[in-house]
């Protein structure tokens, strides 16, 4: 069982990283930031949208490889993703992404700083200062810099909204399956927005990206049915019900060593064909 779910991990993280990763990147994320201007404001939101899939499927990607080659060896790792991008708020989002360095930055920074133990205003501060330094870690731009202040931000103002809704005993402000929704959206633009100042060369690139989603000329051909679906789809897969991986993993281990053998040998054919010529470059390489 060890073995069926370690391959599925590799699977799995190699189809995200060499397919979906590789496609975004070439099809529209690359062309796009590196001239906003050149591309209608449709075909820019989809970009951002697009930014979001491919980094996430670039990191979570390399990390299911090692998690499932550290598990072939014998070695368990934790597990660093959990389905960010259907958190309803930035703080379940950062328990989903990058789970090791968010219990790092939790454990080693956060809490020693006094947590939320020191009332409202340091707990505030604390939050604004390690996500600060989350970006920092980064690169030292002003990019990465502001992606870390409006987590810093959007974090402490959601703080400070529900402790005081605690406090009044506010109802819900949307009940039932809208507020969720409602909540979703806004944390997914939040990250999205962060995203742009993430991927950006410069600040200057960062504003012209962003001004760019005003202009409804320049349709540069860029959002084809392919690349919406792509996108909109990983989106989508996010959602899927936790226990897939084990129904499949569980499938994929009834059908004994030339079955797996099989399985594994169609897959990488497969995912040699849709990937990239050459070797696809790994974003968090350069952290």
């Amino acid at each position: 069982m060890p073995a069926a779910e370690a391959f599925g991990l590799i699977l799995n993280g190699l189809f995200k990283k060499v397919v979906i990763s590789s496609f975004l990147a070439s099809e529209i994320v690359d062309g796009v930031f590196a001239d906003p201007g050149a591309h209608s404001g449709p075909e820019v939101v989809l970009a951002v949208y697009a930014y979001a899939v491919q980094i996430y499927a670039d990191f979570s990607g390399y990390t299911d490889i090692a998690i499932g080659v550290a598990l072939l060896l014998g070695f368990r790792f934790p597990q660093n993703f959990d389905n960010p991008y259907r958190a309803l708020t930035l703080q379940d989002f950062w328990r989903r992404w990058h789970m090791t360095l968010s219990r790092w930055l939790r454990d080693y920074l956060y809490v020693p700083l006094g947590g939320n133990r020191k009332g409202r205003a340091n707990t505030y501060r604390n939050l604004m200062i390690v996500m600060l330094l989350g970006g920092l870690w980064h690169g030292s731009t002003w990019n990465f810099v502001i992606w870390g202040g409006i987590h810093g931000v959007v974090l402490a103002l959601e703080r400070l909204v529900r402790e005081q809704r605690e406090r009044s005993g506010a109802p819900p402000i949307l009940p039932g399956g809208w507020g969720e929704v409602v909540r979703w959206l806004v944390t997914f633009h939040v990250v999205c927005l962060a995203w742009v100042f993430f991927r950006s060369e410069s600040l200057s690139a960062a504003v012209e990206m962003l001004g760019a989603m005003a202009n409804f000329d320049n349709y540069a051909g860029t959002a084809t049915p392919l690349v919406i679906a792509v996108t909109f789809g990983a989106l989508a897969f996010q959602f899927m019900p936790a226990d897939w991986f084990e129904v499949l993993r569980d499938g994929f281990a009834s059908l004994g060593w030339v079955g797996q053998g099989a399985v594994v040998g169609v897959s990488l054919v497969a995912i040699d064909v849709l990937g990239p010529t050459g070797v696809a470059p790994f974003i968090y390489f350069q952290f």
